[in-house]
């Protein structure tokens, strides 16, 4: 009689304590990590400062209502195709439309049709940096490359920025040239924004290169 007493206290503590470390298994996968501080000159840039509070303001949110969360861009890819074409009805030759609508189309991986689009809007406004990127990424996905390299060079010789450089290093890559690559791709963390998610982008992809090419203390270092 004990012994069974005795195992029925057991398998109740036992219960008890799987219950506490589920509880809190379940509180510590819920709570959402911070952004890591930044050190020198960077803590003082606005960009930094503002989204260092959107995010907190978000995750304050999310640890209230883990449901409060939303990645839907199936129905947001529709809403914004669906506000493009409602302009292009009205317009069919306003070029912002058909730059949004090209890139929208390239985001589905509708690749031809995206490519199309942004010939068009290329057309009405041949001095435009961003539709040149367009028709990069679109002959690079449908595999031609020529015509890539030859919008990438007008591209950048409109605007050379982080966006052109980063372009030029992809194409380079993908031709196997990659102290090419890497130099561009240099050229492009330089010229972005200290801290921004598209400088810190090119800087990952800059470490790729080097890791690439075996160059693990450079990797370690960008």
């Amino acid at each position: 009689m004990k012994k069974r007493y005795g195992y029925a206290l057991l398998l109740v503590a036992f219960a008890a304590i799987a219950t506490f470390i589920f509880l809190g298994y379940r509180a510590r996968e819920n709570k959402i990590d911070n952004l890591l501080e930044r050190n020198g000159s960077s803590t003082a840039i606005n960009e930094w400062i503002l989204m260092r509070d959107y995010a907190s303001s978000l995750k304050n949110k999310i640890e209230k209502n883990p449901e409060d969360i939303t990645g839907n861009y199936i129905y947001y890819d529709k809403a914004a195709l669906k506000c493009v074409n409602r302009v292009l009805i009205q317009d069919s030759l306003n070029f912002q439309a058909l730059t949004f609508k090209s890139l929208i189309y390239l985001s589905q991986h509708h690749f031809a049709d995206g490519l199309s689009i942004a010939e068009k809007a290329q057309k009405f406004n041949p001095f435009n940096a961003f539709i040149y990127g367009l028709l990069v990424d679109g002959n690079v996905e449908i595999g031609h490359y020529d015509s890539a390299v030859a919008n990438v060079d007008r591209m950048e010789s409109i605007r050379p920025d982080i966006r052109s450089y980063a372009r030029i290093s992809y194409l380079r890559e993908i031709h196997g040239d990659y102290p090419g690559a890497i130099e561009a791709m240099h050229m492009a963390v330089n010229a972005g924004g200290q801290g921004d998610e598209t400088t810190e982008w090119t800087r990952v992809q800059l470490g790729r290169l080097f890791e690439n090419t075996g160059d693990l203390k450079n990797a370690k270092i960008t």
